[in-house]
């Protein structure tokens, strides 16, 4: 079959139609939604009624799964899917609680992250908590060329505090907090495109610049990026499977009713460790 899409937006995203996720997947529809996912890094699938071990046997054909690092919020014993909630789900606490969240990149402070997250919509708020989906590799191509200059070479120190501010920006955080090192313009593994990676939730600053002339050019930096021509906001409804390319976007979430409850349930594709962006000569 052809793979039949719509745009979910001018910035980026599909919503893929007709396909039903606990049905059979043949190998070639399989890679009509995997070309789909490079080219558009955001896939949504409406009306899906799946259990964690079809999500999860779907998410491992894009790659081997990336096993839950936190450890407490997994679904069943597998270590290969959480629930994303601001609410016990089956006497296990949920993660990222109420709030909005900034603009980030999962599991970037690691050395390994993640290559593709996958959240399935379980209970969703009567408004807010929305996903917005950011497109580095547009937010890298918009920038003036003497910022691209300015960038190439550098890294960003990521890091994430668990126990600290899960949502927001901490001021300071944890030793024993997860953190790494990352340049901050990558190459995309399997297109080559150059692709912002520092995001302003967990890059905490740029290695070998003093703090203020770092803090000076990622607020620059994410200002340009953070521009709603460069962004999608998805208004998740349950049912909803939306798959993206953690190199090739950035994702935030906004405000919503704690008392309404919000679970999703997520699985993640372990990648490769980034490589630096360097332009040919």
């Amino acid at each position: 079959m052809t793979l039949q899409t719509r745009p979910l937006s001018d910035a980026i995203g599909v919503e893929v139609l007709g396909v039903d996720l606990a049905g059979d997947i043949s190998d070639n529809l399989f890679a009509e939604i995997r070309q789909a996912w490079l080219a558009h890094r955001v896939l949504l699938f409406r009306d899906q009624d799946i259990d964690h071990p079809t999500q999860t046997a779907f998410a491992r054909r894009f790659g081997d799964i990336q096993v839950v690092r936190s450890a407490t919020h997994l679904v069943g014993e597998s270590q290969e899917v959480m629930h994303v909630s601001n609410r016990p789900v089956d006497g296990k606490p949920g993660i990222l609680p109420d709030g909005e969240m900034m603009f980030h990149t999962d599991q970037c402070y690691y050395e390994i992250p993640s290559r593709m997250t996958m959240l399935f919509a379980i209970a969703i708020p009567s408004n807010g908590g929305n996903t917005l989906f950011l497109d580095t590799i547009k937010a890298y191509a918009a920038l003036p060329e003497a910022m691209k200059a300015r960038l190439a070479g550098l890294k960003g120190h990521n890091v994430y505090d668990y126990d600290g501010s899960p949502t927001l920006r901490a001021d300071g955080h944890s030793a024993d907090a997860p953190q790494f090192d990352h340049p901050i313009v990558i190459r995309h593994p399997e297109t080559g495109a150059p692709c912002l990676y520092a995001n302003r939730l967990m890059t905490d600053h740029i290695v070998g610049l003093d703090r203020a002339e770092s803090d000076e050019l990622l607020l620059e930096l994410f200002e340009r990026a953070e521009n709603g021509d460069f962004i999608y906001e998805h208004v998740w409804r349950p049912g909803d499977l939306v798959l993206w390319d953690n190199l090739a976007t950035m994702h935030a979430r906004t405000d919503f009713d704690p008392a309404e409850t919000r679970t999703l349930r997520r699985a993640t594709v372990a990648g490769e460790r980034p490589q630096a962006y360097e332009a040919q000569a």
